[in-house]
């Protein structure tokens, strides 16, 4: 029997399929999924002043998942906190050597799956899957 496809079947299981091969090629104690990501987007914003609201926003995640998120990386040290210049009432996120030191890994992860993931894809291939991945996207903003 052959079963249609679904997009988000396939988006599930390419996401699957990423983090096997993470977990086969990283060393142990390597952080994954939402941790690695809002620490790439904190390193890479450091000079600025960032909040849990902007990683709800960036990782499209929700307050309390993002408020926990901010929890465990405080716990794993790769956060502080300090009262915003800004807004007394914000606090802001703060990345520590070990945030640092932990992206750099991170980041050679990231290549290497990239690498594996375009492999015999050609530019224009991913040009598409691109613009096709952003139309996704905004389809499914407009119901949220």
């Amino acid at each position: 029997m052959n079963d249609p496809k679904t997009i988000g079947f396939e988006v599930r299981e390419l996401s699957l399929l990423i983090a096997r091969y993470i977990e086969k090629v990283s060393d142990s104690g390597h952080i994954r999924g939402p941790q690695g990501f809002a620490l790439g987007y904190l390193v890479q914003n450091r000079d600025k002043e960032i909040y849990q609201k902007d990683l709800e926003e960036k990782l499209s995640i929700r307050k309390p998942t993002a408020s926990n998120l901010v929890d465990r990386m405080i716990k794993n040290g790769f956060l502080t906190t300090a009262p915003s210049q800004k807004d007394k009432r914000l606090k802001q996120l703060i990345v520590t050597e070990k945030a640092i030191e932990t992206t750099i890994e991170i980041e050679k992860q990231v290549a290497k799956v990239e690498a594996v993931l375009g492999q015999d894809i050609s530019d224009e291939e991913l040009l598409q899957f691109f613009t096709t991945m952003e139309k996704f996207k905004q389809n499914m903003k407009k119901h949220l």
